[in-house]
């Protein structure tokens, strides 16, 4: 059988099993997870401020009872603009959310053959894949949590590795950026061990495309960092951990095929390439380990539980380094003892997956996602600190009058944009029902004017005069963010022109071969 034939029928193998796995989200309606309703009415806001001109999205109007916050600022936006993309050219909110894990699902798949394959033969490399596809906390992540980010990251992050394993230097940097911006625990846990990786592997001349990757998503990581001061997210509660380790003891039971290809790898000697070896079974370990009650001590630590908040995310480590271990382990090991052992190791997680094979899902109209006015957060955790008092309610208005009296006509009311004429029988106070995060402007006749937010709802409030006024307001980039921008360009330009380089490098390179 010639390599083409090979190639084929090892993709089209890993494509079987992917959809196999992946076949309850083909069912009609939308899995009943704990995130993924949210997930999508997240995205169809998102898309209605992205489609009124807002970019970078970063606040939704809609959200909050229509008084909007800032959420896009702070919260993963990468699979809202994939999302975005996908609705623009025809699906639904609910479908494209749905590509989104499927796609993430097939590219990590195709992404960790590849990956491996770099370093393993192709049949160690296909029960890797195999592996990583039916690694329990992944499955958890897409059938139980409907965590839309962290499976969108979970599946960039074998294609990632793999572009560092062959020193590609067209790919690297975009993906790197996408992965910053798709879920910022996981992004925040995966970016250094990329960088370890690119050192360990001496591949010096990818660095640049590093730093490029990560200096595109400045735009969204330095405001979701420096602005934290705004809301209320480092003083909120977001989970109880010792809540979660019951959970987290089930994934890690139901993971214990892959310790013990960790632990024959571990003694088996000679151990050949020691640092990736080192590196894969140290992320094993230190997955195990913060996913459960031993590390109850760090699960104390304020700042800590802020930055994880489950302890079974750790687990992500366990998704790329698990298959990578398996993969070692089938080569190391003696062909009929190994065919055993992962027979033996399928079964066991199938039996455990086929649980997922029998989730719910439940139909919902379009309308149920696009007219969702909740927060789709947690705890409110990226309410700015002076909206103290919230609102169970949507305003009957978006702009009245707080005090005084006349009459509003509305000539623009967006997420983004108010753009209205007051006529006040007197000396007024406006209210906008909208939450004030600073990017809010106003000009009024064409002067700027202040905007007072010092109430416990925080809604934007500013005076008039007597008499007809013209009162417009935008959210806008503060230059903090703009700079922020800029930043992200630059690096963009940076990677782009390293790449003509490279192009023009290569041409000039072959036409002097043909001279010679």
């Amino acid at each position: 059988m010639n390599k083409k034939i090979q190639w084929i029928l090892s993709i089209t193998l890993l494509l079987i099993a992917a959809f196999v796995v992946l076949l309850p989200v083909f069912r009609p309606g939308m899995l009943v997870t704990d995130d993924g309703n949210w997930m999508v009415i997240r995205l169809s806001a998102f898309y209605q401020s992205l489609r009124e001109g807002q970019f970078p999205v970063r606040y939704l109007g809609r959200l909050n009872q229509s008084y909007g916050y800032p959420v896009a600022n702070f919260l993963y936006p990468g699979f809202l603009y994939i999302g975005s993309i996908l609705h623009a050219i025809g699906l639904s909110f609910q479908a494209s959310v749905e590509m989104i894990i499927v796609g993430s699902v097939i590219v990590g798949t195709i992404g960790m053959f590849l990956w491996l394959h770099t370093t393993f033969s192709k049949v160690a490399s296909i029960v890797g894949a195999l592996s990583y596809v039916l690694m329990p906390y992944y499955l958890f992540d897409i059938y139980r949590r409907g965590s839309v980010g962290e499976v969108l990251v979970l599946g960039l992050m074998p294609m990632t590795l793999y572009m560092i394993a062959s020193k590609n230097k067209w790919l690297l940097a975009p993906l790197i950026a996408l992965l910053a911006i798709s879920h910022n625990t996981l992004a925040a846990l995966f970016i250094p061990i990329l960088f370890i990786y690119i050192v360990i592997k001496k591949h010096w001349v990818l660095i640049p495309q590093f730093v490029f990757g990560v200096g595109m998503s400045s735009f969204f990581w330095f405001p979701a960092f420096f602005e934290r001061i705004f809301v209320t997210f480092d003083t909120t509660v977001i989970s109880n951990p010792g809540a979660y380790f019951s959970i987290s003891n089930t994934l890690v039971i139901s993971s214990v095929p892959f310790f013990i290809a960790a632990l024959f790898l571990a003694f088996k000697k000679p151990m050949t390439r020691k640092k990736e070896t080192f590196l894969f079974l140290l992320l094993t370990g230190i997955s195990v380990y913060f996913s459960t009650r031993g590390s109850a001590f760090f699960w104390r630590i304020a700042d800590f539980v802020k930055f994880i908040q489950f302890p079974f995310r750790w687990l992500s480590y366990l998704v790329i380094s698990g298959p990578w271990i398996v993969a070692a382990a089938y080569d190391k090991a003696k062909r009929g003892r190994t065919i055993a052992a992962v027979l033996s190791i399928t079964l066991l997680v199938i039996v455990w997956g086929a649980q997922y094979s029998r989730s719910e899902s439940i139909v919902h109209e379009e309308g149920y996602f696009t007219t969702n006015e909740s927060t789709t957060t947690t705890h409110d955790e990226y309410m700015p600190r002076w909206a103290s008092k919230r609102m169970s309610n949507r305003a009957t208005k978006k702009v009245e009058f707080f005090m005084g009296n006349g009459t509003i006509e509305e000539k623009t009311i967006s997420t983004q944009k108010i753009d209205v004429v007051i006529n006040a029988a007197e000396k007024s106070i406006i209210q906008i029902n909208t939450i004030y995060y600073p990017g809010w402007g106003a000009m009024l006749n064409d002067a700027p004017v202040k905007i007072i937010y010092d109430n416990p709802h925080g809604f934007m409030r500013l005076s008039v005069p007597e008499g007809k006024s013209h009162l417009f307001m935008e959210f806008r980039e503060t230059p903090a963010r703009f700079l922020a921008d800029v930043l992200s360009g630059i690096f963009g330009v940076a990677y782009i022109s390293s790449l003509l380089i490279m192009l023009l490098t290569k041409k000039s390179g072959k036409s002097k071969k043909k001279i010679l």
